[in-house]
């Protein structure tokens, strides 16, 4: 009798998990045949090697994509999470070769992205702009202005301790930085559940006359996430940096549409009020099954870029349909 109460119990709370995070189900269930699918069509799929490599493909995306899903919870996006996110690499890189000094080029990454995706934000929340304008100017500007600071020449010969920042591994093909990225899911995922940052970023999204009526400073509340949003950029950057010890002017043109598509894919409307950084993972990783699976099985990449719009707009149709059966 213990024994059919616990199995009902935990029929009851799957029945609860599934029927409050419906999306996050579907998309982790498809991500999950997927995988099942890839291992039996390839045996190179599931390797120790190939697993690390999706990992390392998708970890720049992950990163983006959390800033991602702030900026799509609030009902805007961020068009310029790309091109920021090699502006700051290019400023990192350009500032260590300058000072010598890995702490002060960081330091100053970091604060680039900040302040691009404070800019947008500003123009987004006080001067009433619509964030696709905003962020596809921005998305411009950055992309220019990284040409700008190298002379459209790519920045080599970084210091090989600025390597060990992605080198550096807790046990033979899990870098530190991965479990750096994993914490930082936890950590911004307890915030949108647990924080009023978290509580306004939804309330915006879903209904913004009804937050600005219960007090809440709706135009410094938008700031926030574009904020986020460009320090993800200039993490996701360093990062990269480190990885090859080199910059490219051209490092993350395209990104943002990965990591908006991740984002959507995980289950966000994009107008605003719904999603999870779970979701978000999940089509980060679906993503990234998909390019790996299609590589290792010979499609030529402009297929993979077709597959990946197709299950975006899929996805979106998909949101639709149960958002007015919800209605």
């Amino acid at each position: 009798m213990k024994a059919k109460a616990v199995l009902a119990a935990a029929g009851g709370r799957i029945k609860g998990i599934i029927s409050n995070n419906p999306s996050e189900c579907g998309v982790g269930l498809s991500t999950a045949a997927l995988f099942v699918i890839l291992c039996v069509v390839s045996p190179y799929f599931f390797t120790p090697r190939n697993m690390s490599n999706v990992v390392s493909q998708v970890a720049i995306i992950a990163i983006l994509a959390i800033g991602e899903t702030f900026v799509i919870l609030t009902g805007g996006i961020d068009l310029s999470v790309g091109n920021t996110m090699g502006l700051c690499s290019m400023i990192t890189a350009y500032t260590i070769m300058g000072s010598q000094s890995i702490a002060v080029g960081i330091l100053c990454g970091i604060l680039s992205g900040i302040a691009i995706g404070t800019v947008n934000g500003l123009l987004v929340g006080y001067a009433r702009m619509p964030a696709f304008i905003v962020t596809m100017g921005m998305m411009s500007i950055t992309r220019n202005a990284d040409y700008l600071l190298c002379g459209g020449r790519s920045i080599t010969g970084l210091p090989e301790r600025f390597g060990t920042l992605t080198s550096a591994s807790l046990v033979p093909g899990v870098p530190y930085y991965y479990i750096a990225i994993l914490l930082l899911y936890m950590l911004m995922g307890w915030m949108l559940s647990n924080t009023k940052l978290g509580r306004y970023t939804y309330a915006l999204g879903s209904n913004e006359q009804a937050t600005r009526l219960c007090g809440v400073n709706v135009k410094f509340q938008r700031v926030i996430p574009y904020a986020i949003s460009g320090l993800m950029s200039s993490l996701a950057g360093i990062i990269l940096v480190s990885r090859f010890l080199a910059c490219d002017p051209n490092y993350g043109a395209g990104n943002e549409m990965d990591a908006i598509a991740a984002v959507v894919i995980g289950g966000a409307s994009l107008v605003g009020g719904k999603g999870t950084l779970i979701g978000t993972v999940i089509g980060v990783f679906l993503m990234g099954f998909i390019k790996n699976g299609l590589d290792i099985i010979g499609v030529s990449p402009y297929w993979q870029g077709v597959a990946v719009g197709t299950i975006i707009i899929l996805a979106v149709v998909i949101e639709r349909i149960t958002s007015r059966k919800k209605g």
